[in-house]
């Protein structure tokens, strides 16, 4: 049995180098997964990591997503989180693997002694916060309670870091937003979150807009972008819909 590459934390622009250049090796397969996820290698120069490939070749059609790919969305999705400057989402690239173009993303050791359901049910975490404005913007509709993984790390903080991960099914152009996170839902966005969201409206008029126009259909960069007005002029996080489930199932 091949021995897995075990995951390596490392700054950002240096893993989408890695990810981006290195040599993928697929060492498994995810099978809880609903689509191909496979567990792999990845090394450039010496340097090798895990990452999870999810080839667009194994992605199943979804009658309410008919255009593009999970792949593309997923990588829309960090480019919207990185552009928050809050590191919500692990490095992700679109590139060609051996199973064909997909979606690449740093594979995240997150710590499994950290109870992040009880994080989401005291509604304190300003990590948690974040990902719900995130979600908000990018209308996720499936943001499982598994989709969440706290990085305690070395330093003494007064919570984890948190990444989410698993955003294919985001972008819709209707309000399909479904999350666990539903605690701050009618609350005031704290001041850090508007500024963020100013900086995504000019962004989204700008090259962040344009690099997602090369992933996304036209009417989802333009409802992206009346999410993000609306968000502002509301200043309140979203209430659960009303036509449509507002907790994915299962939640877990």
């Amino acid at each position: 049995m091949t021995e897995l590459t075990p995951p390596v934390a490392m700054p950002v622009l240096d893993a989408l180098e890695l990810l981006e250049r290195g040599e993928i090796t697929i060492q498994g397969r995810i099978t809880t997964a609903s689509n191909a996820t496979l567990y792999c290698g990845i090394e450039l120069d010496g340097v090798a990591a895990a990452c999870v490939y999810k080839p667009v070749v194994g992605e199943r059609p979804l009658w309410d997503f008919p255009d593009g790919t999970l792949a593309e969305r997923e990588v829309a999705t960090y480019l919207v989180a990185a552009a928050t400057g809050w590191e919500p989402v692990p490095p992700t690239v679109l590139r060609e693997g051996p199973m064909g173009t997909g979606m690449v993303q740093l594979w995240i050791a997150h710590d499994d002694s950290f109870d992040i359901v009880d994080a989401i049910n005291s509604g304190r975490s300003r990590a948690l916060q974040r990902m719900a404005l995130l979600d908000a913007v990018v209308n996720n509709s499936d943001r499982k309670v598994s989709h969440l993984l706290p990085v305690v790390g070395d330093l003494p903080e007064p919570e984890p870091h948190v990444y989410g991960v698993d955003h294919g099914v985001s972008f819709g152009t209707e309000n399909k937003l479904r999350t666990v996170l539903w605690q701050w839902a009618g609350d005031p966005i704290p001041d850090e979150g508007v500024d963020v969201l100013r900086r995504l409206a000019g962004l989204l008029e700008q090259d962040l807009g344009e690099r997602l126009s090369r992933l996304l259909t036209t009417a989802e960069v333009r409802a992206a972008r009346r999410r993000v007005q609306r968000l502002l002029a509301k200043g309140k996080f979203p209430m659960p819909p009303t036509d449509w489930p507002a907790v994915p199932y299962p939640p877990y």
